[in-house]
């Protein structure tokens, strides 16, 4: 990872504030999000994101790799 995503996913982890992590497509944002589920368990974390297709493939490599997650789009709604 690189030093801001550490830094990222260290203020996630002490949870005394609230996150927005504003990169570049392809930056690895995503990493930022997934490093403090593999510490915290019992924890939630809500990402926002723009596009159905990665939120989709979020849950897919979440789930693969034991944390439970969901999608929750326009196309899941009842």
């Amino acid at each position: 990872p690189c030093q801001w995503q550490l830094r990222v996913a260290e203020t996630i982890l002490k949870g005394e504030k609230d996150v927005i992590c504003i990169v570049g497509t392809g930056m690895g944002k995503t990493l930022t999000f997934w490093m403090p589920l593999l510490f915290c368990l019992d924890s939630m974390q809500i990402v926002v994101t723009p596009l159905n297709l990665l939120g989709k493939q979020n849950v897919a490599y979440l789930m693969k790799a034991g944390i439970q997650a969901i999608s929750i789009s326009g196309e899941t709604a009842s």
